[in-house]
């Protein structure tokens, strides 16, 4: 089975995208998906220039279990591909764990995947054909 499993609050904690969503909402946008190309562009810079965030190991000790058993993990997240050097340094040695990397740009609500996925937010649970799991790290 393929496991998607998101990023920003579930592999770390979810401060990034809720700082870009206050951001948003202050610009008067009500969804990630509407969000402008400068809003974007400060987002990357954010993150880019943030030290690297906690890290849940407790899930990645699970996912690398899931791989051992046969399971297929892909990154699975909103994040800009702008930031994808960022992403890998912060899941360091981890990274190995992943089969591939799909990054969505705050449009990952229209994707569909197969599999299931791993989301803090419930919104995009209903992208995964066969259903999902609703997780949030704190």
């Amino acid at each position: 089975m393929l496991i998607n499993v998101d990023f920003d609050g579930v592999l770390i904690p979810n401060d990034f995208e809720k700082r870009l969503v206050l951001e948003g909402n202050k610009e008067g946008y009500t969804k990630i998906s509407q969000f402008s190309g400068a809003l974007f562009d400060w987002y990357i810079k954010f993150v880019n220039t943030s030290p690297i965030p906690p890290i849940n190991v407790d899930m990645l000790r699970w996912l690398s279990g899931m791989k051992d058993n046969g399971h297929h993990i892909r990154l699975w997240t909103n994040r800009n591909v702008e930031i994808v050097n960022k992403t890998i340094r912060t899941l360091g040695d981890w990274t190995s764990i992943f089969d591939s990397f799909h990054f969505f740009s705050g449009r990952k609500s229209s994707s569909k995947v197969e599999g299931i996925a791993i989301d803090n937010s419930l919104d995009n649970l209903q992208c995964a054909e066969v259903g999902g799991i609703h997780y949030e790290w704190r």
